[in-house]
């Protein structure tokens, strides 16, 4: 008798509780979404930041330096960085440009070590919430690819003045999802870079 009774003064939810149920659902996932929009610039800051410590580096080690490869001076051989891609991530990998005239673009005469990169020899990594890609001098953007594959990797060269003989240009820095560009390192002929 008393359940019957129960049974029947429980009437389930009104209708003005059901819509302030789903009211809080809406601001949080609301508030979710911004946050995951805020993490992902902010991933993507962080992208830019490291490849301008990267050329900060690269470039004090060009300057008046002679690389020393296996103990011996090497006097053709210049300070050089690759931004490349493997998997869904981007990577930015110091080592040294062997130089051959003018021609800057052959990929056996640069010499990445691994055991001067991080990430078992790929380099340091930018976040897996970042695209990155390359506008050379003449305003065309490139998507930057695997460094094994030769041409689609990106190369920077510094002469032992520390100027940029080969790689300057912008790198923008794109969200992964929604591809919105969130920072820009431009990196000028005179070795300096700036970013926005």
């Amino acid at each position: 008798m008393d359940k019957r009774r129960f049974m029947k003064k429980n009437e389930g939810y009104s209708l003005v509780e059901m819509i302030i149920v789903i009211a809080i659902i809406a601001v949080l996932t609301a508030a979710a979404m911004v946050t995951l929009t805020v993490m992902h610039s902010a991933k993507a800051k962080e992208a830019a930041s490291t490849l301008e410590d990267a050329l900060s580096e690269t470039q004090g080690y060009a300057r008046g330096k002679m690389v020393v490869i296996g103990g011996t001076n090497q006097p053709d051989y210049r300070f050089a960085l690759a931004i490349h891609k493997q998997g869904d991530r981007y990577y930015v990998k110091k080592g040294y440009y062997k130089g051959n005239g003018s021609d800057m673009t052959q990929y056996n005469s640069y010499d990445f070590p691994d055991s001067e990169n991080a990430c078992k020899g790929k380099g340091e990594s930018f976040s897996a919430y970042v695209t990155v890609k390359y506008v050379d001098s003449t305003g065309t953007e490139h998507d930057i690819g695997e460094l094994s594959q030769g041409g689609d990797a990106v190369y920077i060269i510094y002469d032992r003045q520390g100027m940029c003989i080969n790689g300057d240009g912008k790198f923008n820095f794109y969200k992964k999802s929604g591809n919105n560009l969130i920072s820009t390192v431009t990196l000028n002929k005179n070795g300096s870079h700036t970013s926005n």
